[in-house]
């Protein structure tokens, strides 16, 4: 009765045995299964999916052969750079040149005699000199029928017996001589007054 009991429990643990180890394969191919299937999705993706896959995880992808830094190393290369720029863009000073300084002549020019001054000629004589009157001074001067006081202004400036017409208008207007210009010829002066040549062309002319 022992020895049966002994069997049948010694049987019974080597079928259990048997079916552990059975359990245990079964669940070992069933995981490399699965790592492989990982791997297979993983490297179906896109590099785009990878980056949001990653972000979501608050991670960053990088790729294969760059270079990977931890916070120390980070510090440390960026402190270097930062020292490198700066030893490069640091130019020293400049010697600055020396400014010459002006030699002394050593015989200095002298200034030449002031004793001899130029000799003005003075006049001999202090009077006047009496002015010359200038030929033909007097003009014929004609005023035509229909001629108005700007047209006679014109004329008596394009003579020479006035210098400004504008002004011989303003004066005539102002004798208001408009309708009282006689046609005629006159004996008129270079230079001569408006007012004298205003009572000589509003009277009948003596020839």
């Amino acid at each position: 009765m022992d020895k049966r009991s002994l069997w049948i429990g010694l049987g019974s643990g080597m079928i259990v045995g048997a079916v552990l180890l059975q359990l245990a394969t079964v669940g070992q191919n069933a995981l490399s299964d699965s790592a492989l299937d990982t791997d297979q999705v993983v490297a179906d993706l896109t590099k785009e999916q990878l980056e949001v896959a990653a972000k979501n995880l608050d991670m960053r992808l990088v790729d294969s052969d760059e270079e990977l830094f931890t916070e120390t190393e980070w510090v440390q290369k960026k402190t270097q750079e930062s020292s490198e720029l700066q030893g490069t863009t640091a130019e020293p000073p400049k010697d600055t040149e020396t400014v010459e300084t002006p030699s002394t002549p050593a015989n200095p020019e002298k200034p030449t005699s002031t004793d001899k001054q130029t000799q003005v000629n003075q006049p001999t004589s202090t009077e006047p000199s009496t002015p010359v009157t200038p030929k033909d001074a007097t003009v014929s001067f004609k005023v035509r029928s229909g001629n108005s006081l700007a047209m006679v202004a014109e004329n008596l400036e394009k003579s020479g017996i006035v210098d400004d017409a504008e002004a011989f208008i303003q004066a005539g207007r102002a004798e208001r001589i408009n309708t009282k210009i006689q046609v005629g010829t006159y004996a008129l002066e270079k230079g001569e007054s408006f007012k004298s040549i205003i009572a000589k062309i509003t009277k009948e002319p003596s020839r």
